[in-house]
């Protein structure tokens, strides 16, 4: 998947951050996604596994972008 350079969510700036932006952004869709699936009696697990996954990467992907703001000299 190429990289939309105009997409609505992309920022002007930081190649890393908008890629971090527009990666977090796409999860967070994917996260509400998941959801109608958790009551799927066959899904159920395998929807949980991907939820916890997803959240637990939005997680990381912010704490890598603070951590280029830091290395950019910018602060959140």
């Amino acid at each position: 998947m190429a990289f939309p350079n105009d997409g609505p969510t992309v920022q002007h700036g930081d190649p890393t951050i908008q890629l971090i932006d527009w990666l977090v952004s796409r999860l967070e869709e994917c996260l509400g996604e998941v959801l109608p699936l958790e009551t799927d009696d066959l899904l159920k697990d395998h929807a949980k596994d991907a939820h916890s996954s997803m959240a637990s990467a939005i997680q990381q992907l912010s704490l890598a972008r603070a951590k280029r703001e830091q290395q950019l000299g910018r602060t959140s």
